[in-house]
């Protein structure tokens, strides 16, 4: 075997997938989760667009836009 794997060693039997937005579609379920987390505190829903215009940088990003965008609102 040529490559990146030394001859004789193994690679292991690991498979590692990156399931959101590859294997599955968990937009509507990360909507669900953010509207009830926004509930939670009084702050307005947000639609699923506006959601998926903030994945893509990973959970706390995506807490933090939607948390600085909705205290923006509510401030003006």
């Amino acid at each position: 075997m040529t490559g990146y794997i030394e001859e004789g060693k193994s690679m292991g039997k690991s498979v590692i997938f990156d399931l959101d937005g590859t294997l599955l579609n968990t937009l509507d379920d990360l909507e669900d989760s953010v509207n009830h987390t926004l509930n939670y505190f009084k702050y307005p829903k947000r639609t699923k667009a506006e959601v998926r215009s903030f994945i893509g940088g990973g959970a706390k990003a995506l807490i933090k836009a939607l948390y600085l965008q909705s205290v923006q609102a509510a401030l003006l």
